[in-house]
């Protein structure tokens, strides 16, 4: 899986680099990047519902620990993208080709938040679906 990554992140850097200039290309990486979150952030809210309702099912459920772990996937899902967010700086100062290094990392690790959410959120669904059945 970690090569598939590393697989991806460098065949998109080889299309960036023969597609675009370095300024362009810093720019358009960073608006990739900005879409991503724009498209996910939405969904920290559908995280939080459903982990506070894995949580308080769990309360009296009487084996919960499907539940909980259930949560507790939603809540390193919302955690990473909170950790990401803080961590990113929209505002990184270095050389074109230093930006252009950091804006490929920082959407490579906004991808891996977003399929964090992505699973967490369906599983979630599958796991009440499943309850409801």
């Amino acid at each position: 899986m970690i090569k598939l990554k590393w697989s991806y992140l460098l065949l998109w850097t080889f299309i960036c680099g023969c597609s675009v200039k370095s300024g362009n290309e810093i720019d358009f990486l960073f608006k990739e990047i900005m879409d991503v979150h724009d498209e996910i952030m939405p969904k920290m809210g559908k995280i939080r519902d459903l982990e506070k309702q894995f949580r308080s099912t769990a309360l009296t459920y009487p084996d919960s620990s499907e539940l909980i772990r259930q949560a507790e996937i939603l809540s390193s899902a919302n955690e990473a993208m909170m950790i990401w967010m803080r961590d990113f700086n929209s505002n990184f100062q270095g050389s074109d080709l230093e930006k252009k290094e950091y804006l490929l990392v920082q959407k490579m690790e906004l991808y891996q938040v977003k399929e964090l959410m992505n699973a967490g959120i369906l599983q979630g669904e599958k796991l009440v679906r499943s309850a409801i059945n």
